[in-house]
């Protein structure tokens, strides 16, 4: 028998709490939407098992070990069988030390109580349930970021109507695999697994960003208050900027329209939805050592030069660093990325990094697989290549975050930030990895 248990907490911050995802931290004045910890577990037989996602801009390893061990300290038997992954809102608070800034200590206390408590009460709502599935696909919101140039650069949002671009670097994957379950005869999940950036709405005001729009539209649409849950997907090097429009893309009106946008997508394909006969859930789990990024002497050279040039650069009051500032070579952020470089040789990290990987399978029909990075979609698309189930869920920020994580080929040009050495960045063969470990998990 196959039974479903779900439950949310509130996470939102109070005043004040800085909010992470730009090069400068954004001490939060006011909410525009809440931020929530969604539970949904899942019991076959013995196994129980379980997907945690929190409206966060990242959950760093040590922060999943940490929740993991407040959930058995709880009596929770199987902490060690969930998935934890964020969605990624740049409207979040910091969870860990980010661009040189660090987390509120009391906001993490409040993030492990309150995620303790939606897992335990996930697990008491426990009941008969259906599982469906089915996937649908939308090609209008998300866009390839990074683009040669006229020049054979590569840049990461170039800007709107720039006249050098020449074509973006690789594409997209526009697949939204649906996971649906049914409990007396309505809807009480629906978790979209969607390829595409949480940065949208900008500024110092809380906000779930478009994920938090899709649910309350499809939760208006439907006409009760379901859960609905956003898995983020491959979305290292894919975002919804449209640079073939001068539109204003930055704003919590655009929030609104890829959320409503995406619901859409999500309705229109649920009267398709495949009944699974799960009678198992397996449960895998994995580690993958991820090294550090090793730079060349002349790599570590240049940047000592473009450090000497620009030591003296100053971020103005008030100015929210974004992508667009480290396209247009702001002289800050010159300045940070040459320190980052240099930091690679002169305050290396020599202890070993190894991160957690899970995989949780429904039946031969539904799987799912964890990735502790922000991959580039390449990653996500050959994880699905390599996967037997015919719909495959690919978490991104799962588990952990080591960063931006490209293929090999990604390195070799140069060029978008998200390549940028820095001493916690994951080395060049890391995507390989990655594919390799995920395909692993799904086998």
């Amino acid at each position: 028998m196959f039974e479903f248990g779900f439950a949310q907490e509130n996470i939102t911050p109070v005043r004040g709490v800085p909010l992470c995802g730009y090069l400068n931290p954004r001490p939060n004045q006011g909410v525009l939407d809440p931020l929530a910890v969604k539970a949904a577990v899942f019991r076959t037989g013995e196994v129980t098992a379980g997907i945690v996602i929190c409206d966060l801009c990242f959950l760093q390893g040590a922060l999943v070990e940490r929740l993991i061990a407040a959930l058995k300290s709880q009596q929770v038997a199987f902490a060690e069988r969930i998935l934890f992954a964020a969605t990624h809102t740049h409207t979040g608070p910091y969870t860990a030390v980010c661009f040189n800034y660090f987390s509120d200590p009391a906001y993490l206390d409040m993030v492990v109580a309150q995620t303790v408590r939606a897992v335990q009460n996930a697990a008491a709502n426990l009941a008969p349930a259906e599982l469906f599935a089915t996937s649908t696909e939308c090609a209008t919101l998300a866009y390839n970021r990074r683009y040669w140039m006229k020049n054979g650069a590569v840049l990461t949002n170039p800007g709107k109507l720039n006249p050098e671009i020449d074509r973006p670097e690789g594409g997209m994957d526009p697949e939204i695999p649906i996971l649906a379950v049914r409990q007396n005869g309505n809807f009480s999940l629906i978790l979209a697994n969607i390829v595409n950036h949480t940065d949208t709405v900008g500024g110092n005001l809380v906000s779930a960003d478009w994920p938090g729009r899709m649910e309350r539209e499809i939760q208006d649409q439907l006409g009760y208050d379901l859960p609905v849950m956003t898995m983020i997907g491959t979305q290292g090097n894919i975002n919804h900027f449209n640079v073939h429009t001068n539109a204003d893309q930055t704003s919590y009106g655009e929030a609104v329209r890829i959320g409503k946008a995406y619901a859409g997508a999500i309705l229109s394909a649920l009267y398709q939805l495949e009944k699974i006969d799960c009678r198992s859930i397996e449960v895998r789990t994995g580690t993958i050592e991820v090294p550090y990024f090793q730079v060349s002497d002349e790599e570590y050279n240049a940047a000592a030069a473009t450090f000497r040039k620009f030591q003296n650069a100053t971020l103005e009051p008030g100015h929210d660093l974004t992508s667009e500032d480290i396209a247009r070579k702001h002289p800050y952020v010159m300045k940070y990325f040459a320190q980052k470089l240099m930091d690679c040789r002169d305050k290396a990290i020599s202890t070993k990094r190894v991160e957690k990987m899970i995989s949780l399978r429904f039946g031969d029909k539904i799987g799912v697989v964890s990735l502790p990075a922000e991959p580039f979609v390449e990653i996500g698309l050959a994880v699905k290549r390599a996967s037997r189930f015919p719909f495959t869920f690919v978490a991104a920020l799962g588990m952990g975050e080591v960063g931006y994580v490209g293929l090999p080929e990604h390195y070799c040009h140069g060029g978008g930030y998200e390549t940028s050495p820095s001493p916690d960045t994951a080395d060049r063969n890391t995507g390989t990895r990655l594919v390799d470990a995920a395909a692993k998990l799904l086998q």
